[in-house]
């Protein structure tokens, strides 16, 4: 099936526990921070420590914003891939069919494979010609199954993408 629903989803599971394993990193880093920023009011009571913290307070506020954004990178990922192995193992049921009715997909298309396929029947024909539309109409639709959930993958990733510039940006301003 190689070539209609590319893919690998092992590594689209491997990369989203990664960012997620990442976003548990950041959420940690983010509340040790807080509490040792909010520890310096005691122990230090100058104008300095009051800028220093609420500099401490921005950082520790981005980390936890880019936890949370690994943690929606990470979450879409498995889901894709999820989604992604189901599709996949559904395709692979198609060219099983196909094979088994001594047809071929080629290119995204069902067909008659190559040499003779049987006597000259016009009924046992027009079957064959119903099994090669009904093949093809299942591949069809795996196919933009396939296309709808990659383009909402992609969607989630440039949001969040973008929302990290974001931050980046505001952090830089600061």
């Amino acid at each position: 099936m190689k070539g209609q629903l590319p893919g690998d989803p092992g590594s689209l599971a491997a990369a989203g526990t990664a960012a997620r394993q990442a976003a548990r990193d950041l959420a940690g880093a983010s509340a040790r921070g807080t509490t040792a920023y909010l520890s310096l009011k005691d122990a230090w009571g100058t104008s300095t420590s009051v800028r220093t913290r609420k500099e401490g307070q921005r950082s520790t506020a981005a980390l936890a914003e880019g936890g949370r954004q690994a943690d929606v990178v990470g979450a879409a990922l498995q889901a894709y891939a999820a989604e992604l192995s189901e599709l996949q193992a559904r395709a692979r049921r198609v060219v099983d069919a196909a094979s088994t009715a001594g047809l071929v997909i080629e290119g995204g298309q069902v067909g008659l494979g190559w040499g003779v396929t049987g006597e000259a029947d016009l009924e046992a024909s027009n079957d064959r010609a119903a099994h090669v539309s009904s093949l093809q109409a299942e591949l069809d639709g795996l196919t933009a199954q396939h296309r709808r959930r990659r383009d909402r993958l992609l969607a989630e990733l440039l949001t969040s993408t973008r929302d990290l510039a974001e931050l980046a940006g505001n952090l830089r301003l600061g």
